[in-house]
């Protein structure tokens, strides 16, 4: 019988790999592309105050000109109209990340009522529709829908962690939760390579008013529309409900062993097959609390420094697309490697190998933020000092880590029947601090400038690595219901 499971349980998070590696290439496309798209949206409609960019950037001026009559000394507001863009982009970044910390407790209850194939499904048809307008966003209004329709469907990596706790038990918890984190790692490898190379074949019109005018590098959200719609095939055709699966093969094992056939993996039980310890209950309620105020506090300054590097590249060192989509692809490629291979192999070695590996990630993102802070203070237009993939370095080490990690820690301090609400919660107030961490960032690189933005960063991090070590134990105790033979 656990045989049987064992193999249920690969196969299935073998399905969710593929289809959260084609979501996520089709996600970071855009990555690359985003800091030129806005110049491209400002050429079209910037100087027009009677469109919602144009009115935008007039208040992000009129803000700017009061902050340079009250703080002169900032160098790099000095930059003008150039710098307005980089505090554009905080605000997109946050509305995105806003909208995905209002949806992701829906999405987990939902998962946990109507199941977790369903809800995927319904996600899926929300990151259609949104590409499709994005492909077809002449307008910066257009584009602006797409991100708000993008925030409120995306919800596939929260499902995948769900479906992937769902199949695995305790002991072999740690190594599917690697997979989302290897698919993250490919995904951001090829992705923003994928972006640049299609950002050459300019399909996009320079009109606004046409309703079918193309977005700026619209054939990259050609190719992002295909991936989503080969993903969601697939999943509709290979990827069974998996939201009693355990409770369900032991009740068919049961069934097998009086002589009767199989039941169906996805059919569900009424009753819990364990009680729920209390005290176990409220120890691991306790460590559930800290590790979403962790993760919020790590991703607000995580998400917002990774959010800006983009911008610092283009307005630092003018890189072009090609140049965006290599630097973003070193990080992938090397959070790729140590997931297949350092991450998976110290998970396999130690009980304690999570809380260890997001440890090590924290100080390793807090090193890079340092190197980041030190490249930034060189020659306007000149190249990056070597500290720049140093500092890629350390957010790739922190990327192959510490969300997947964090995620498998809070899968093993719930019970079978909570784990789409819990991992919902979970997300929920890591996408708060996604949401609020790319305007602090932004607001702080425009105001004080990109070196002392970095080392904020830097000295926030090691302070949240300190707690998370000091608060967290190891391992949470064992629930009812994950006490699996």
């Amino acid at each position: 019988m656990a045989h049987t499971v064992a193999e249920h349980g690969k196969r299935i998070s073998r399905i969710v790999f593929i289809g959260l590696l084609l979501d996520i290439l089709s996600f970071t496309i855009i990555l690359p592309l985003l800091p030129r798209s806005l110049e491209a949206y400002k050429e079209r409609e910037g100087a027009d105050a009677s469109t919602l960019l144009g009115t935008l950037l007039a208040h992000i001026a009129h803000l700017r000109a009061y902050v340079q009559a009250h703080s002169p000394s900032s160098r790099f507001l000095q930059q003008g109209a150039r710098a307005d863009l980089v505090l554009l982009g905080g605000l997109l970044g946050s509305l995105y990340s806003l909208l995905q910390c209002v949806i992701a407790p829906v999405i987990g209850r939902a998962a946990d009522r109507f199941g977790r194939r369903r809800t995927l499904m319904y996600c899926m048809a929300g990151n259609i529709v949104w590409t499709v307008i994005w492909v077809f966003a002449g307008s910066f209004e257009s584009f602006l829908l797409a991100r708000v329709i993008a925030g409120l469907s995306e919800g596939n990596v929260q499902l995948s962690n769900t479906i992937i706790a769902d199949v695995t038990d305790p002991t072999t918890r740690s190594h599917g939760m690697a997979l989302v984190g290897i698919a993250f790692a490919v995904g951001f490898t090829l992705g923003p390579s994928i972006g640049a190379f299609f950002a050459r074949m300019p399909i996009e019109s320079k009109s606004t008013r046409n309703v079918f005018a193309f977005a700026p590098f619209a054939a990259a959200a050609v190719f992002s529309l295909a991936l989503l719609v080969a993903e969601s095939l697939y999943l509709f055709a290979k990827l069974p409900e998996t939201m009693h699966f355990r409770r369900s093969l032991a009740d068919s094992n049961v069934t097998a062993d009086s002589g009767t056939e199989d039941t169906e993996i996805a059919q569900p039980l009424a009753e819990p097959i364990h009680a729920v310890d209390t005290q176990t209950t409220t120890e691991n309620n306790r460590t559930l609390r800290r590790l979403n105020i962790l993760h919020f506090a790590y991703l607000f300054f995580f998400s917002g420094m990774e959010y800006t590097l983009t911008f610092l590249t283009h307005d630092k060192f003018d890189f072009s697309n090609a140049q965006q989509g290599a630097l973003l692809g070193f990080i992938g490629v090397t959070s790729t490697v140590l997931q297949g291979g350092w991450v998976r192999r110290i998970k396999g070695q130690s009980a304690h190998g999570d809380k260890g590996l997001v440890a090590r990630g924290m100080a390793c993102c807090a090193i890079g933020l340092a190197c980041v802070a030190h490249c930034a203070q060189g020659v306007q237009g000149a190249q990056p000092a070597w500290t720049l993939w140093g500092g890629a370095l350390g957010f790739a080490v922190a990327s192959a880590t510490v969300v997947n990690c964090l995620n498998s820690m809070v899968s093993l301090a719930t019970t079978d029947m909570e784990t789409g609400r819990r991992l919902g919660d979970f997300r929920a107030a890591g996408q708060i601090g996604r949401a609020l961490g790319p305007v602090f960032a932004c607001s702080v690189y425009w105001l004080l400038g990109p070196s002392t933005c970095y080392s904020v960063g830097a000295a926030a991090v090691a302070a949240i690595s300190v707690a998370f070590v000091t608060l967290v134990p190891a391992r949470p105790a064992v629930s009812g219901t994950k006490k699996h033979s």
